[in-house]
């Protein structure tokens, strides 16, 4: 009875995380004709949104940021390339110029104008950005399902009567409910720097509802886990 009863509740389990934690749907794509090898050194620009951050996430960005700069990083990323940052193309612009430090400027117009250097500097340029950060709600109507109960009954076995548990099916009335979930979707590129041609591409969405043993994630922490589902997927060669 003890191990039936702990098979039930791995199931129970089991179901329960498949349900909340639904395995992220990816859509990539690789250029065949590219030669892969020849990317030595790579922009990667700060995460950019295609949404309005919700203003009840007031760390969403901080997070995000933080969170795409430790992949993308020359020690985290495993790349084959050279990963460079906004600051770094300018700061080498700078020096092969010979010209002064540049004057600081927003992390925005700092990435614009690596951007525009990028080609000189260069092979191709890491992006990502967010195009879906919300909750949804998905209502679920009250329906009648299937359930078991175990109860003691007296059964013929082996020429004698025994009490013993046995599993008996009945319906029941399931109530509504409404199912929320926070959804998150990333667009991350890999682009030539000078002709801007697709090397690689992956669109990356997931959705991750709460159930009896974990809450509902924050949008900040559910977008920032997104990203790092999208970095690890780009191609190491």
């Amino acid at each position: 009875m003890k191990r039936l009863l702990t098979l039930i509740l791995a199931c129970i389990l089991i179901s329960i995380s498949s349900s909340s934690m639904a395995k992220p749907a990816a859509e990539e794509f690789r250029n065949k004709e590219y030669d892969y090898s020849s990317i030595k050194s790579v922009l990667a620009l700060p995460v950019m949104y295609e949404i309005t951050i919700p203003p009840n996430e007031p760390f969403l960005d901080d997070s995000v940021q933080q969170r795409w700069r430790e992949l993308t990083s020359q020690e985290k990323g495993g790349f084959s390339f050279l990963v460079k940052t906004p600051e770094q193309i300018i700061e080498r612009d700078d020096f092969v110029k010979g010209t002064g430090p540049s004057e600081k400027t927003g992390r925005d117009k700092t990435a614009e104008k690596a951007l525009s250097l990028s080609p000189e500097y260069t092979d191709a340029i890491l992006s990502a950005t967010v195009t879906k950060c919300a909750y949804t709600t998905v209502h679920h109507p009250q329906e009648v399902v299937w359930d078991t109960r175990y109860e003691n009954r007296s059964v013929y076995v082996n020429g004698k009567w025994e009490t013993r548990s046995v599993p008996i099916s009945y319906q029941k009335i399931k109530p509504a409910w409404d199912e929320t979930s926070a959804l998150g979707a990333v667009r991350l590129e890999l682009r030539n720097s000078r002709d801007n041609t697709l090397i690689y591409g992956v669109n990356v969405t997931a959705s991750t509802a709460e159930d009896l043993f974990t809450p509902l994630p924050t949008l900040t922490r559910h977008i920032t886990n997104v990203v790092e589902n999208a970095v690890k997927r780009v191609p190491k060669k």
